[in-house]
């Protein structure tokens, strides 16, 4: 006979079944009803890429097959799924058709998930321990499900939740078979949303000190990070080259050298572009996918500078010209055709015209000449007067000038280069220029050179040559982000020419240094300077050029205006197919 109490005892601790589940339509939703014997304690989550419910039941065990149930294809529901996650722990997984917000709902005997139904009216399901006509049977291989990212993301929450079921929970989200180590214990809390699963799982373990590795065979073993450690230690070491495409191997060599264990070593092959690395298979492997990484092919970008130089010189020139004649007496001729009267006869005939400078005398008379040597260069108008006076002849020029010169020096420099890589160009000369140290002048005392025994010497300056570049020169540096190209420039125009005095030379140097965003195809003008000179230059007859109203008929006015304009444009264009 079996003792009472103790058959009371295990009746009243024995777990809860789940005897049966199942998919029915309630007022316009779609509800999974999970049938057991009494209330139970429930956990949930979901889970996307596919979309997924999970429902974890504690103190209970299940009564139906441990297999999934597929086909249900009803109310948002594909199939069904119920095992036994631990003892005393079923787990019920939803397969749905599209992410769904949900309520669960524990009434004694029933634990109901309710959300509303995406598909339209559907005929219940259910399956009560025994095989249902909608229940396929358990297959050999897993059904097809729809396929996942290499990556999906998971949401889910767990609260001092036990590590192994944390991983149990990952395992069946990945599909990746998980294998954690004897000495793997604790708990977890943690709330994930929308993260993708190696992250998350990578987060959670760091937290709880542990470390995870994946094995050829796609098995993921999770153990302590020291036990890692330790075992690294003591694996075997191995070598491999990475032969390096797209990048200089020394600018590799400072990435991968902290990602190399104690015991690693790395050395570069520069006549073959070749990493050649020492270590032990964990850290290879490790570090295999971050040199893969690293070596990419950059975009190349081409860059075109214009650097315009405008001259605009304006001048402005007026003057009064005019010469007295004696037709009898004396002349000078020093601007305009004029009569010399050769044989004496006091008349001026075609035959004795001249257009050389002469200087006549013959007596007591007057002859003038106003500003014959400050007229107007190129004079673009030109007025002649004349007024007889008797035997005096004064003959009057006017003349005036105003012109604009425009001259376009321009310079285009183009250059192609990789993303994040400087680039120069340069085309001009290399201006040597002779610097003398003036610091080097000075006396000795004493036993040095040019002076005995106190006294004194001198040392000769020292001169030295130093090289400067002229020219047009571009230096830029492009950084490629989608469409947009940030470039680091220096774009200048320079020319050498003898300075005055002891300056030996001077450099003048128009250039611009920025930095700028630009879209790809795009001008920005980076530069835009000009310059302006103004002069004004009065020359003539001393006194008489100053007096009030008249005076302008005895000098000569020159304005001239001297601009110069520079603009300096870029425009860059990433080179498709790079």
């Amino acid at each position: 006979m079996i003792p009472l109490v103790p058959l009371l005892t295990a009746l009243l601790t024995a777990p809860n079944p789940v005897r049966g589940v199942g998919v029915v339509p309630v007022d316009g939703r779609t509800e999974v009803v999970i049938r057991v014997d009494a209330a139970a304690d429930v956990k949930d989550y979901r889970l996307s890429n596919p979309d997924r419910l999970v429902l974890d039941i504690s103190g209970a065990r299940p009564a139906l097959p441990a297999e999934r149930f597929a086909n249900i294809n009803r109310g948002g529901v594909l199939g069904l799924r119920v095992s036994e996650l631990q003892p005393e722990v079923v787990r019920v997984v939803v397969e749905l058709a599209q992410p769904v917000e949900y309520t669960v709902q524990t009434d004694g005997g029933a634990i109901r998930v309710s959300f509303p139904n995406p598909a339209g009216p559907f005929q219940p399901w259910q399956v009560d321990g025994r095989p249902a006509a909608v229940r396929a049977p358990a297959p050999t291989a897993a059904p097809a499900r729809p396929s996942a990212p290499p990556k999906p993301k998971i949401t889910a929450s767990f609260e001092q939740t036990p590590i192994l079921d944390v991983l149990t929970t990952f395992s069946e989200f990945s599909g990746k078979s998980i294998v954690a180590g004897a000495d793997v214990t604790g708990a977890v809390t943690a709330q994930i949303r929308d993260q993708p699963w190696d992250v998350a799982l990578a987060a959670i373990l760091e937290a709880q000190g542990l470390t995870a590795t994946e094995l050829d065979a796609g098995i993921i073993q999770v153990e302590k990070a020291d036990k890692a450690r330790d075992r690294e230690k003591s694996e075997e070491l191995v070598t491999r080259q990475f032969r390096i495409k797209y990048i200089g191997v020394d600018s590799l060599k400072d990435a991968v050298q902290p990602l190399l264990s104690e015991r690693g070593k790395l050395t570069v092959n520069r006549a073959t572009n070749t990493l050649v690395v020492t270590d032990g298979r964990s850290a290879m492997e490790r570090l295999e996918p971050m040199i893969q990484q690293f070596d990419v092919r950059a975009p190349q970008v081409t860059i075109s500078a214009k650097i315009l130089f405008v001259d605009r010189t304006a001048l402005e020139s007026m003057g009064i010209i005019y010469d007295i004649k004696d037709s009898r007496g004396n002349q000078l001729n020093s601007f305009s055709p004029g009569f010399v009267d050769q044989n004496g006869d006091g008349l001026f005939t075609p035959d004795e015209q001249t257009s050389q400078n002469v200087v006549s005398l013959g007596g007591s008379s007057v002859a003038a000449l106003a500003n014959a040597t400050n007229r107007p260069d190129a004079s673009a108008l030109q007025i002649l007067t004349s007024l007889v006076l008797g035997r005096h002849t004064l003959v009057s020029f006017i003349e005036a000038l105003q012109s604009l010169s425009l001259s376009d020096i321009q310079a285009a420099p183009v250059v192609t280069v990789m993303d994040n890589r400087e680039a120069m160009i340069q085309v001009g000369e290399e201006t040597p220029i002779r610097v003398i140290d003036a610091g080097a002048l000075g006396a000795t005392q004493g036993g040095g050179q040019g002076g005995q025994n106190g006294q004194t010497g001198f040392i000769a300056p020292r001169a030295t040559v130093q090289i400067k570049n002229t020219g047009v020169i571009l230096t830029v540096t492009p950084h490629v982000n989608g469409d947009q190209i940030l470039l680091d420039l220096h774009a200048e125009r320079s020319n050498a020419q003898p300075g005055a005095g002891d300056a030996g030379v001077v450099f003048q140097t128009q250039k611009a240094e920025t930095q700028v965003l630009v879209k790809d195809g795009a001008t920005a003008v980076v530069g835009g300077l000009t310059l302006i000179e103004k002069t004004k230059q009065r020359s003539g007859i001393p006194v008489l050029m100053d007096l009030p109203v008249i005076g302008s008929l005895f000098r000569k006015t020159v304005d001239s205006e001297h601009k110069r304009d520079l603009l300096i444009m870029v425009t860059p264009h990433i080179v498709q197919g790079s």
